[in-house]
């Protein structure tokens, strides 16, 4: 009996000692249910399973709980917490009907149209006359009337001498120049059908920008569908967002679009004037030294104009700006529209007349057909990377149509004259009437009450090779210079109105120097130094019969 109780108590004490049956892990079943495909069972574990996790999880990493319970609040509170805020303030900024009234009835709509209570110039129609270099003037009867009868029946038949046009060697005028624009008409059609890039390419547009190369003395040259174009296109396919342009604040409107679609920095120095150039540059290296930015950062520009084409034909210091450029390490993107096949002793511009003779000394240069060898379309030229980088970046030559090739073909003839003794002879002689026009002109509106010569560089003290073959001559109002050209023409001469001022403001832009309202007065190769003094004593006349 004993012996039967020790074994009793033997037992329970085993017993005591046994662990108890596992019980089943609540994740376990549940990944059992799903493999099972027994939805049903997985569905009624699924919240013991996913609490067993949760509190495992804390148990072994706490501080991962924390931050993810802090950003799932965080979440919670932007979808709900700022939509219940918003519709509060809705709510608040509401306004009653008799508000509503107030507003309208105190509302005035903005002119569509701006200018005040100035009118807007008078438009005309030019047309050539039978005689090259002269043209036939007309209002156009739906905008504008002549402010005292028609003086197109005044001028002869033979029409107005134009010195209104950016034609200054007068290549339009020029038989070889013509009779080839029409054999190419002839030949490819009028227009290229498509983008450079695609089937748009004309074995003309490379022999013009193998030659336009060879000319400028540069490794290659991409040809644009017009001058414009050009200049934007250039600026935006090198400078990007986080980039720095240093421009002058007189520069036209082309450029000025390419600095706005570049997204860059822009920074803006006084028209034309090195001293300004050297000051912006050197606060920039002082902010770059304060903020401990190397230079080679960001990629740099100074972008100019040679010859200024809103600002009265002003010349670029270009030797003090590539100075500058390379004291500074900056890029030089130039505009030689008004001045390439112009300036120089054999018409390769401000370069050529500054007697620079490294053609590397400026990185990318950007010229304009009509000037120099009156055609259509525009240029740029520079190293081999600054060409080939334009025909897979440059927005204006991979999207836009290409020129018609009878635009390559007149401006090739053109250039075989401006390389000839021909052309030689016209540049001599352009020189001279711009000399003769600019001195004229100074002479007959010096302290004159309604017209005065726009620019810095009118003076007579520049090189005969910097001698610009156009000025501005600034007014006081569009009616006023409406009046002077009509009566110009009335006298036999043709002068244009240059392009209306308008809002300059732009938020991508500094604060930049304003175009004036004002005349344009151009001189040719064609032009005799008689027509040059006829020009000026024309508009002395119209000048005095406006202001009387």
């Amino acid at each position: 009996m004993r012996l039967y109780l020790v074994l009793l108590a033997a037992a329970a004490a085993a017993k005591r000692q046994q662990p108890p049956a596992p019980v089943a892990d609540d994740r376990q079943l549940f990944r059992e249910a799903l493999q099972e495909r027994d939805f049903k069972t997985a569905l009624k574990t699924a919240p013991a399973a996913y609490a067993t996790w949760w509190q495992q999880l804390l148990k072994d990493d706490p501080y991962h709980v924390f931050v993810e319970t802090l950003l799932i609040a965080f979440l919670l509170y932007l979808l709900y917490g700022t939509r219940r805020a918003k519709n509060s303030q809705k709510k608040e900024q509401a306004l009653t009907d008799r508000e509503i009234d107030d507003l309208v009835k105190d509302w005035a709509p903005a002119p569509l149209v701006p200018g005040g209570s100035q009118p807007p110039p008078a438009m005309r129609v030019v047309t050539p006359a039978t005689q090259p270099g002269r043209v036939h003037v007309r209002k156009d009867t739906n905008t504008a009337k002549w402010a005292s009868g028609d003086p197109l029946a005044k001028p002869t038949k033979q029409g107005a001498l134009n010195c209104g046009a950016f034609d200054f060697l007068a290549m339009g005028s020029s038989v070889k120049v013509r009779e080839a624009a029409q054999a190419a008409l002839t030949k490819y059609g009028c227009g290229s059908c498509g983008p450079r890039g695609f089937y748009g390419s004309i074995d003309v547009h490379e022999q013009l920008e193998a030659r336009v190369a060879s000319f400028s003395n540069t490794k290659q040259a991409i040809a644009f569908s017009d001058a414009a174009s050009c200049c934007t296109s250039t600026v935006a396919a090198f400078a990007k967002r986080g980039d720095l342009l240093v421009v002058d604040d007189g520069i036209s409107e082309p450029l000025r679009t390419g600095c706005v679609l570049s997204r860059a920095r822009v920074v803006a120095y006084k028209h034309n004037d090195a001293q300004d150039l050297k000051r912006v540059m050197e606060s920039i290296r002082a902010a770059d030294r304060r903020k401990g930015r190397a230079p080679t950062a960001q990629r740099r520009f100074v972008v100019c104009e040679a010859v200024s084409r809103d600002h009265g034909g002003d010349v670029a210091p270009l030797k003090e700006i590539l100075a500058l450029k390379d004291e500074f390490g900056y890029r030089l993107i130039l505009d030689e529209s008004l001045s390439w096949g112009v300036l120089g002793a054999t018409g390769r511009g401000l370069k050529e007349a500054c007697g620079i003779e490294d053609p590397t000394s400026v990185e990318i240069t950007c010229v304009d057909l009509a000037p120099a060898l009156g055609s259509n379309g525009g240029l740029c030229i520079g190293t081999d990377e600054v060409v080939a980088h334009q025909r897979l970046s440059g927005a204006g030559y991979c999207f836009s149509a290409a020129a018609p090739p009878f635009y390559s073909v007149a401006a090739l003839a053109a250039l075989d004259i401006l390389d000839s003794s021909e052309g030689q002879k016209r540049l001599s002689k352009l020189r001279s009437n711009a000399s003769l026009l600019r001195k004229e002109l100074a002479k007959a509106f010096d302290g004159d009450a309604l017209l005065s010569v726009v620019g810095t560089n009118i003076e007579v003290d520049l090189e005969d090779d910097l001698d610009v073959p156009f000025v501005l001559l600034e007014g006081a109002s569009s009616q006023k210079l409406d009046a002077i050209i009509d009566a110009t023409y009335a006298s036999g001469y043709a002068v244009s109105l240059a392009t209306p001022p308008a809002d300059d403001a732009a938020p991508a832009l500094p604060p930049l120097k304003k175009k004036p309202l004002a005349l344009r007065v151009t001189t040719t190769a064609d032009h005799g130094a008689a027509d040059v003094r006829g020009l000026v004593a024309a508009l002395a006349k119209a000048s005095a019969k406006a202001s009387a």
